[in-house]
């Protein structure tokens, strides 16, 4: 003889149960992968070097600096030199690192066979910086130049 098979419907308690427990399950796999996004997204520190600035040399010194942020360390320069009345010159790029605190812009005019090359030195305490150029004649005018310092703004 067989025994009967009871069929027994889940209760309500065992069905907010297993409902409960999947919606923990859920958030716990929800709170993995966010862990894990966050650990690996690189950290992206802002750049020492970004910022604009202002300063003197032979005439009136302005530079903006933008990091580029895809962590290779290259920054879009923009460097600027007048004496009014006299001359102005501008020079826009990508710079690379040169060096811990230090950036090398080079660009070459169509009309020259000279390599123009801006050298932009960060000081330690990050506020000022110091160009220097290097054939960079075809860039500006004669009376001026992007040599000098500068200070963050």
């Amino acid at each position: 003889m067989s025994s009967p098979l009871l069929f027994l419907a889940p209760s309500r308690s065992a069905s907010r149960l297993r409902q409960q427990t999947h919606t923990t399950s859920i958030a716990l796999r929800l709170g993995a992968l966010l862990t894990l996004v966050l650990i690996a997204a690189p950290v992206h520190a802002e750049s020492p070097f970004e910022g604009r600035y202002q300063g003197r040399g032979e005439g009136r010194l302005n530079l903006q600096v933008f990091d580029l942020g895809d962590g290779s360390g290259t920054h879009f320069v923009i460097a600027e030199t007048a004496i009014p009345n006299e001359c102005t010159g501008e020079l826009r790029g990508l710079a690379k690192s040169g060096g811990a605190g230090v950036l090398l812009l080079t660009r070459k005019d169509s009309d020259s066979e000279k390599i123009c090359t801006l050298t932009l030195c960060l000081s330690s305490d990050r506020k000022r910086v110091r160009m220097e150029e290097k054939n960079c004649g075809d860039f500006h005018g004669t009376s001026c130049a992007f040599d000098g310092a500068m200070t963050r703004r």
